[in-house]
């Protein structure tokens, strides 16, 4: 079986209020898409939730969801205003 090559893709969400369960649907499914053994739920939800929470100064969160296929390997990168906070990735058989 030949997996179709998977695109690169990002979304970003500005200010509170970031749909957290949103982010984790999508995430397990992408992970489904590609036939890769998902992350723990635990860690990704905890990434999530720290990089959309309030910033230290009140000022506007930026959060980054990043999806990225290479070398035979799904990878995933959580950020927030320019800084990561989490990264994984799951090889894609």
């Amino acid at each position: 079986m030949v997996t179709p090559p998977v695109q690169p893709f990002a979304l970003e969400f500005s200010g509170q209020g970031v749909p957290v369960p949103m982010l984790e649907a999508l995430a397990g499914q992408v992970f489904q898409q590609v036939g890769c053994t998902p992350p723990s739920a635990d860690d990704l939800r905890a990434a999530l939730v720290k990089a959309t929470s309030g910033s230290t100064f009140g000022g506007v969160t930026r959060c980054d969801l990043q999806f990225r296929a290479r070398n035979h390997a799904l990878e995933v990168l959580v950020s927030a205003n320019g800084g990561r906070i989490w990264q994984t990735s799951c090889a894609i058989p």
